[in-house]
């Protein structure tokens, strides 16, 4: 069976934890720059740790998801 979930929100607002997931993965950035661009400004063993931290908490927001969840937008009537 279907949870569907009324929103006044027309994008993915509904859905915090996908906010801080892409809140995690673009933290990543400075260290695709680095890699992509062959600037070496951090420590090989700090980079590892962090890239997995902020993946892993990328991860477990994704598990707290319900992805049986559906959205139907609504307007708010005055």
């Amino acid at each position: 069976m279907k949870n569907i979930q009324n929103t006044t929100e027309d994008g993915w607002d509904c859905v915090p934890e996908l906010t801080e997931v892409v809140r995690k993965i673009e933290s990543l950035d400075n260290y695709k720059y680095e890699i992509n661009n062959c600037v070496r400004l951090s420590g090989l063993d700090n980079m590892i740790a962090e890239m997995k931290e902020l993946l892993e908490d990328a991860l477990e927001k994704l598990d707290e998801i319900d992805p049986k969840l559906e959205f139907k937008t609504v307007e708010i009537e005055d």
